[in-house]
Formats: C-alpha cells, structure tokens, sequence
C-alpha cells in the first residue's frame, strides 16, 4: 500500500528583490589639466626625461617627444606616424626661427603665448606651418588689434600668404566699418581692383549716402583735390561705378550729377535712378542689387499709436545691439493709430486708420502728403501678393533699414 504523503507543497518563488544601487561614481578634476602642466613645466625646468632635440638654425632645444605628439598634428604625424624621426635623438626642423620655436615650446608646456610686434609675425608663420590653431589665433587677434591706415597691407598679405580667411574677414570688416575715413588714406588706392570692388558692393559697408561709395570710386581713381571738386571727372573707369547703388542716393544729387554729366552709360544709370524716385508706386516690384540698401540688421520698426486718447505722430525702432526702443531720425509724421500694416519685398505699408496718413521716405527722412482713395477705415485689413500691391483705401507709408532712416 502505497504511503500517503499528503497534499504536494507548491512552490513559491522568491519575491523580486529591488535593483542593487549604483555603485561606481565618475568624477573630475577641474585643476587636474594645469596640474599637469605645471609638472611638466617643472620636468622641463630640470631637464628630467628629455628624449628628443629639436634642431632650430642650428641650435639645439630639447624636449619631450610624448608632449610635442599630444599637442599639434605636425609633431604627431613626426612621432607617431611611422616617420624616420621616430627613432631620431635630433630632429632638424627647417622653415621656423629659433626665437618663434621656443615661444611655441613655450606655449605646449605652459598654455601662455607672449607676443609683440617684433615677433608676431615670425610666431604666425611657425605656428602655421606647426598646425597649432590656437596660437594662429592668439597671432591674429594681436594683429587685429595694433591694425590702422599704416599697416593694414601688411596684415593683408599675412592674411594671403597663410591662407587665414578669418583674418582676411576681419581686415574686410575693419575697412568697411571706417570706410569714410580710409578711402582718403595712401593705402586704399593701393589695394587690388578686385579687393576694392568687392569692399564697395558689400551691404555691410558704412556711410551715410550712397554719395560717399562713388566719391570712394572717385578717390581709387583720382587725388582727393579731384574726387571732391563736386563733378565726376569724364574719365572715370567704369569697373567700380557697377558697385554704386544710385537709386539709394537723394534727388539732389541725382539731379546734379545728370546735369554734369555727358551723354554716355553713366548719365543713363543717373536716369534710372531717377526714374526709379519718380515712380514711387512701383517701387516695391523694382528692386534688384542696386536697390538694396547697405545693412545686413532686422529689427521690428513701430509707426504712430495710441496712448489713452492722445495719438502718437513718432516711429520707433528696437535696436537689436542696444535692446532698446529709439526714434528715427526723420522729421515728425502724421498722427496715427490702427492702421493695417504690411510689408513687401522690405517695404512697410501701413493702410487707414484713426487718421488719413502720408508715405514715410526712407531715404529722405520727411514724410509726404500721398493721395487716400475713398476716404480712410479704421483697423482696414490688407492683402500683399508677392509681386502686387492689392487697391486698398488707404495710403502707403515705406520703411527700409533702420540704419539709413
């Protein structure tokens, strides 16, 4: 008879213990990477552990073969690229001075870069020929800094010799933003025609008018009794005078310089120009290169309002440099509030409103009486295509860049 061992046990799996905590933490140095370089200053002060000469003009620099790997791709490609060099106890280094090699030394051990104008330029072109970036920029800034009228050709030709685009920028930039004053200097008219040409149709280049980009054509060309006698001389060559912007220039002057002017193409794009003022109506569907006024900024522009009851005849802009709300320099406009606003190839039309409105000029500065059809509505809406104006009641008022209003 077979034994009777009762009901079978069920069994019970153990209940699921919680995830064990983390038990390994990452930490950083924050002090770690000067420490280091302070003991391999000191290494180098003591001479300690030197495995490599550097032969610069026949003077001997020792150093250590590790750190001149681990700092630049020249000296890793020497050491650890499988080159001769690798087994070398001297290594001739040609192209670099002696002084310019010590303050590259210098900086792999130390993270510093002494600089002045009696070496930058030797210290530029080791460092260039080094692949060390960062002392390329420490040379660039130092000569960004001491650049003026005297030397910016020399810098210049830095700037082509290594290939330093950024440099170049700079220089570029540099003449742009004091362009007024540097076309007078010796070293303007000995710039490339192609440099010139380039700076004169740059939007980023700063004068008051349009005026002062054909009197700088005039000075490359002519001696300054010359470019300002008030008459362009009949022999001016035509290379640069296609970076002039005439429709930007006033009626004034557009009107003065037809009437000097002999039948030729010159006097015809002074026409143009003027016809371009005189047909104001089209203007937003006319623009092109020479239209484009000189200002790489956008900032949110504000004509009339309210406050309370009291309304307001004041445009303002919001500097985007200063963050802060200034008026244009323009003569006062009409009163306005709730009018419908806007804009078309970087024209700003605003449309009825609280009061019948006139068109702002832009590069006027005044605003002008323009004709309201069929009276004005408050709070109209407005419809732009993108190559026609919509007949709306109402009156246009026009806003380019605030850096020429």
């Amino acid at each position: 008879m077979a034994e009777d061992r009762g009901p079978t046990p069920q069994f019970k799996r153990p209940a699921e213990s919680p995830p064990p905590p983390d038990t390994s933490s990452t930490y950083r140095s924050a002090r770690h990477s000067q420490a280091l370089l302070g003991g391999l200053v000191a290494l180098r002060d003591s001479g300690t552990l030197f495995d490599v000469v550097l032969v610069v003009e026949g003077k001997p620099i020792e150093a250590h073969r590790l750190l001149l790997a681990a700092s630049c791709d020249y000296f890793r490609g020497m050491f650890a690229g499988g080159l001769r060099e690798v087994k070398q106890e001297e290594v001739p280094i040609h192209g670099v001075s002696h002084s310019a090699m010590c303050k590259i030394l210098n900086f792999i051990y130390t993270s510093e870069l002494e600089l002045s104008l009696a070496d930058v330029q030797e210290t530029l072109a080791a460092a260039c020929q080094l692949q060390i970036p960062e002392v390329i920029g420490f040379c660039c800034d130092f000569l960004l800094a001491w650049v003026d009228e005297e030397n910016i050709l020399d810098v210049y030709r830095l700037a082509g010799l290594f290939h330093l685009a950024h440099l170049a920028d700079q220089l570029d930039a540099y003449v742009l933003g004091h362009f007024p004053a540097f076309c007078r200097s010796p070293a303007y008219r000995r710039l490339p025609p192609d440099k010139v040409r380039s700076l004169l149709g740059s939007d980023r280049l700063r004068v008051d008018s349009e005026r002062e980009v054909l009197t700088g054509v005039l000075l490359y060309h002519f001696p300054p009794e010359v470019a300002d006698a008030g008459r362009v001389p009949p022999a001016v060559p035509p290379d640069l005078l296609d970076a002039v912007r005439f429709p930007l220039m006033d009626l004034a002057s557009l009107r003065g310089l037809r009437a000097q002017l002999e039948p030729g193409p010159l006097r015809d794009r002074v026409a143009g120009a003027l016809a371009y003022h005189r047909d104001e109506g089209l203007q937003p569907v006319r623009q092109s290169a020479q239209t484009e006024l000189r200002s790489r900024r956008r900032c949110v522009v504000g004509f009339g309002g309210k406050h309370s009851t009291v309304l307001s005849n004041h445009a303002r802009y919001l500097d985007p440099r200063a963050q802060e709300w200034r008026r244009l320099a323009a003569s006062l406009g009409p009163l306005m509030s709730n009018q419908g606003v806007a804009v078309l190839n970087n024209f700003a039309f605003l449309v009825g409103g609280d009061n019948d409105v006139r068109g702002f000029h832009a590069e006027a500065r005044c605003w002008s009486a323009l004709h309201v059809v069929g009276g004005y509505h408050q709070m109209p809406s407005l419809s732009l295509s993108s190559a026609h104006r919509v007949p709306s009641p109402g009156v246009s008022t026009r806003e380019r860049t605030l850096e020429h209003v």
